[in-house]
């Protein structure tokens, strides 16, 4: 799975990708050359517990985006037969990080896949 993962990467990344913004958080707008898409996994081990109702967060460095403004972030848990979906938040969004809140009901590591989309110039 992961090796497929991988060549679909590759072949996106030599492929011309046509995105467009419809709208922004904070309203602005940039020029369409200057649109990125990143992605990636959270760690398995990275999660901090919060002190509230059983919550765990991570942090997601995403300095290396080069985002100039907020990005939009999607994030969905990765991973095969949990009993059930633990809700994910994402939160305190900025142009190098943003963090990813999870209820920790069964105390199991848990990986999350994000997309963060927006612009570098």
């Amino acid at each position: 799975m992961q090796i497929f993962i991988l060549i679909i990467l590759l072949a996106v990344s030599t492929a011309s990708v046509d995105f467009k913004a419809l709208s922004t958080v904070d309203g602005t707008t940039h020029p369409a050359p200057c649109a990125t898409i990143c992605t990636g996994f959270t760690s398995y081990y990275d999660w901090i517990m919060t002190g509230y109702n059983g919550f765990i967060y991570t942090v997601v460095d995403i300095t290396d985006c080069h985002f100039v403004a907020e990005p939009t972030v999607t994030a969905t848990l990765y991973g095969n037969s949990y009993p059930f979906i633990p809700a994910i938040i994402i939160g305190n969004i900025y142009t190098d990080n943003f963090r990813v809140f999870l209820k920790d009901t069964d105390h199991r590591m848990r990986r999350v896949s994000w997309t963060a989309a927006g612009f570098n110039c």
